[in-house]
């Protein structure tokens, strides 16, 4: 689905309650929410959970502001910035790879939000703090992927991502013991 819009064309949210469902439909199958008793209630689930998915998206642009690789790709892309003056992230900026943001923003809903509610936090083994862990990783899994590709930014809002655009940090996927790293005892 991806992305919802305001009526000027601002990104509000990267999922609807629909990406939820298609990620773990058993969550909702399996406990019973109701918003009858509730004061201030939504109306209905859909309407929660789409609340929920703006509250996510908010929670990632910060984030995404927040990191030492959005300073990085600021610096890469000639952005000039202050410590206490850092650039907002636009997410209307985003021109690809819109479902890794969708799915992000469903497992960050999922484990921030939706799962702690009715998790059995005396129970370490109970299944839905265990979902909690596993969304948690996937959410900082695909976080982590996105933020070290920049090449789904369009840093100059001219529509098209140009190669002064992207940037590609790799990152080590295990431990190494280089030469520099080994210590000598005599």
């Amino acid at each position: 689905m991806a992305f919802v819009t305001d009526g000027g064309g601002n990104v509000i949210s990267y999922a609807e309650a629909e990406d939820i469902y298609t990620i773990d439909q058993r969550v909702f199958e399996a406990n019973e929410i109701d918003f009858v008793d509730v004061p201030d209630s939504p109306g209905s689930l859909d309407n929660y959970l789409e609340d929920l998915c703006q509250k996510t998206t908010d929670r990632i642009n910060a984030k995404i502001r927040a990191s030492a690789r959005w300073r990085e790709y600021m610096d890469y892309t000639g952005i000039g910035y202050e410590m206490g003056n850092i650039p907002d992230f636009n997410p209307n900026l985003i021109l690809t790879n819109k479902q890794d943001f969708t799915d992000m923003c469903a497992f960050g809903a999922l484990y921030m939000y939706i799962l702690p509610k009715i998790a059995d936090f005396g129970n370490p083994e109970s299944p839905e703090v265990q979902k909690i862990s596993f969304y948690e990783v996937k959410f900082n899994e695909m976080f982590t992927e996105l933020t070290s590709m920049w090449d789904w930014y369009d840093k100059n809002a001219d529509g098209t991502i140009e190669t002064g655009e992207k940037m590609i940090r790799f990152q080590s996927t295990r431990r190494t013991r280089g030469r520099r790293n080994i210590v000598k005892v005599s």
